[in-house]
């Protein structure tokens, strides 16, 4: 009873034991005992929490491929050729193309991510002319970065004032998170194209790129376990049988305790921990002395198969730490501003940035390079969507901003960009829409999804500062 009562006044609980001295822990994912009757709050009243991210890519989109014939909700569009693999999650897409930067004039590619991730560098400006007022400010150098903080650092900042009056055990483990997967590859462009989430200028949170590193992050010690004097601070080094054997008492104690719903809930979020255990290299045997080998990641150039096992390997690390309550706030880098990767066995093998800048069978080729990423993006978000959470899933509980640093690659006219938000934001975004507005600015809508996020504010940005919000992709109140 004890156990019950302790679930009911959580938004976050976990699992805890020992394994070879290393104290870890596992949270689990919302259940019902957490919930009110219907579901939809926690038990205490509270909304069950809306998580915010982004899924950032370098080099822009072909828009002859990616834009709709029409606009409009449910079956009234269909999804472009690059986005087919959000086929079975169309109702939870919401497309919004057309907008643009400032007079919609050239601009490269540092300029552009720090319009769409910061809104501008706090120089007012309303014309792409008037960028150059602060000649200190740099964005295609060695020296460039981001002046302003970031959308997600914005949010993240909101929701952490906001969880000061909770208990210290309530609140958020991780402000934001920060996560990648192809290391930068080009023109040094400072810290706009290696680092995606900033504080302010040179203040950056890196991402973390290696699947194994971030799940250590994610099933370090919890508060209150015990753990050795001078044992390993790395839980997947040699010692390690499986996070699941230190914790698994503790499992079935709370299983005892629980309703049938809850215990097959927490069975499941333990295999899928074991499915991601076997899927990351740890570098030394595992328990039965063999060393998995179905997610070898190896330095760039990697393969597609390691790329692809890296990238799932992380979305569902990243679906974890949100189902877990863990964090509301995460960024994906999934390749900087101006990329130079090559993805070798699409078969591509020039650099994405330069095939945007080629012939027609060069932007062909490109275009693969686009689907291919997307793909990864739906992975994620179908892995959200899988997760249960009250009596609904990750995704109908997250917003996720789907961007990158130019409109269109070739020209870099900032003009017509594509983005793709995924997630229903707690019931604020019905999906399944697409949105175009040829004139209007991204600031209006990085305006809107702080709003969303419950932010306090009426006006955004300084290149297009603006109090006009999107409220057309917003449900009906």
């Amino acid at each position: 009873m004890e156990i019950l009562n302790k679930l009911r006044m959580s938004r976050r609980f976990a699992l805890r034991g020992m394994l070879g001295g290393i104290g870890v822990s596992m949270w689990l994912p919302v259940l019902d005992a957490m919930c009110d009757d219907s579901g939809t709050a926690f038990a205490s009243g509270e909304a069950l929490p809306t998580s915010f991210g982004t899924f950032f890519w370098g080099n822009g989109i072909h828009p002859n491929v990616w834009t709709p014939k029409t606009t409009g909700v449910g079956d009234a569009w269909q999804l472009p050729p690059s986005l087919q693999d959000f086929a079975d999650l169309k109702a939870d897409m919401t497309f919004v193309t057309g907008l643009d930067m400032l007079d919609a004039k050239f601009k490269g590619h540092g300029w552009g991510v720090v319009y769409v991730m910061a809104g501008g560098d706090g120089t007012m400006c309303s014309f792409t002319s008037d960028i150059d007022k602060t000649p200190s400010h740099k964005y295609e150098t060695a020296e460039a970065t981001q002046y302003q903080k970031t959308i997600d650092q914005l949010i993240a900042d909101d929701i952490s004032a906001k969880e000061m009056s909770l208990p210290e055990n309530q609140r958020h483990t991780f402000k934001s998170l920060e996560t990648g997967v192809l290391p930068y590859t080009g023109m040094n462009m400072g810290t706009v194209s290696k680092y995606l989430s900033h504080r302010g200028p040179n203040d950056f949170l890196p991402p973390e790129r290696d699947p194994k590193k971030l799940f250590d992050k994610l099933f370090a010690v919890a508060p209150g376990t015990p753990t050795t004097p001078g044992a390993p601070t790395d839980i997947s080094n040699k010692l390690r049988r499986s996070v699941l054997d230190a914790v698994l008492e503790d499992a079935n104690r709370l299983k005892t305790t629980v309703g049938e719903n809850d215990a097959k809930r927490i069975d499941a979020h333990m295999e899928s921990i074991r499915t991601l255990e076997l899927q990351i290299p740890t570098g030394t045997p595992t328990g039965d002395g063999a060393t998995p080998s179905d997610c070898t990641i190896a330095a760039p150039p990697m393969t597609l198969a390691d790329m692809t096992a890296k990238s799932q390997a992380i979305n569902r690390l990243v679906a974890q730490a949100l189902a877990c309550n863990l964090t509301r706030v995460y960024s994906h880098l999934w390749s900087g501003a101006r990329d130079d990767n090559a993805y070798p066995t699409i078969p591509v093998n020039s650099d994405h940035h330069g095939l945007t800048h080629g012939d027609a069978s060069m932007n062909e080729t490109s275009t693969k390079i686009e689907r291919y990423i997307m793909s990864q993006y739906a992975d994620m978000c179908r892995v959200m969507k899988q997760t249960t959470v009250g009596a609904g899933n990750l995704l109908d509980n997250t917003l996720i901003y789907g961007i990158s640093d130019v409109a269109e690659p070739s020209g870099h006219v900032m003009s017509n960009w594509h983005i793709v938000l995924m997630g229903h934001a707690g019931g604020k975004l019905p999906g399944n829409r697409h949105f175009r507005a040829p004139g209007r600015k991204v600031t209006e809508l990085m305006l809107t999804m702080q709003q969303v996020m419950g932010l306090s504010i009426d006006t955004f940005g300084s290149w297009d500062r603006t109090n006009k919000t999107i409220s057309e992709i917003l449900s009906a109140t």
